[in-house]
């Protein structure tokens, strides 16, 4: 009886976490024959999703969003890659793999552009994060992060974390750099001078001193599009023909 107990809880135990590798069970997505996905891309399929949440005044409140289909990289920017794009771009060696950061907005903007692509709109981006289900955190349960306890933000590779991917298999979603979006800063009752001031950034890490904590799928957070900082980079999407 006791050793049944004991794999009955274990299989419970699985079930939670998904028994995966990537530690959340992965969306099934049947792409059209017309439809040509880049080996960087995932394909994102049309419906609806949760999106926001309703304790959150600053969010959608978790209304029902309806979206076409479109394309999203699975990682955020390599510095390699923006490299190609910016030959200037100060990189050191053997961060080829580590996200592009230190750079503003427009910049973000232009790499997209450049790579036949755009910046990922809010709604986009929080659909890839978190299903259409509207899952908390991309991997499925809370975790703590393995870097608290270390003073100062510390960036890692694009690919590193496969146990912490989205239900679309998409890395770097609430664990890694925040992402410049495409939409501005705005939420109900927002003051009219504030209009404009601001660009969207999303997924990255709340950090104070020695405790570091993962924003949550449908968290908000804004910033200069002037502003270039160590902990915020980019992604890009694109439509689907």
């Amino acid at each position: 009886m006791k050793w049944r107990t004991s794999s009955l809880l274990a299989f419970s135990l699985c079930w939670l976490v998904s028994c995966s590798e990537s530690g959340v069970e992965q969306i099934s997505v049947q792409v059209p024959a017309h439809v040509k996905v880049p080996e960087e891309m995932v394909y994102i399929p049309e419906g609806k999703f949760k999106y926001g949440h309703a304790e959150d005044p600053k969010t959608a409140l978790g209304q029902k969003v309806f979206l076409k289909a479109y394309l999203i990289d699975r990682y955020e920017l390599q510095r390699g890659e923006y490299k190609k794009f910016d030959p200037n771009f100060e990189m050191s060696p053997g961060k080829e793999k580590f996200p592009v950061t230190w750079v503003p907005f427009a910049a973000a903007k232009s790499y997209c552009e450049w790579a036949g692509k755009r910046l990922p709109t809010e709604q986009e981006w929080e659909k890839a994060a978190r299903g259409p289900d509207g899952g908390k955190w991309p991997w499925g349960s809370y975790q703590a992060h393995p870097n608290n306890g270390f003073s100062g933000f510390i960036p890692e590779p694009v690919d590193k974390r496969k146990e912490w991917i989205s239900p679309y298999g998409i890395y770097g979603m609430g664990h890694n750099v925040w992402e410049w979006m495409a939409d501005d800063w705005d939420y109900n009752g927002m003051p009219g001078a504030e209009k404009g001031l601001y660009k969207v950034i999303r997924g990255g890490l709340y950090q104070s001193h020695l405790k570091i904590d993962f924003s949550h799928t449908w968290a908000r957070n804004y910033m200069d599009p002037t502003a270039r900082y160590n902990f915020i980079g980019f992604r890009c999407a694109k439509d689907v023909d």
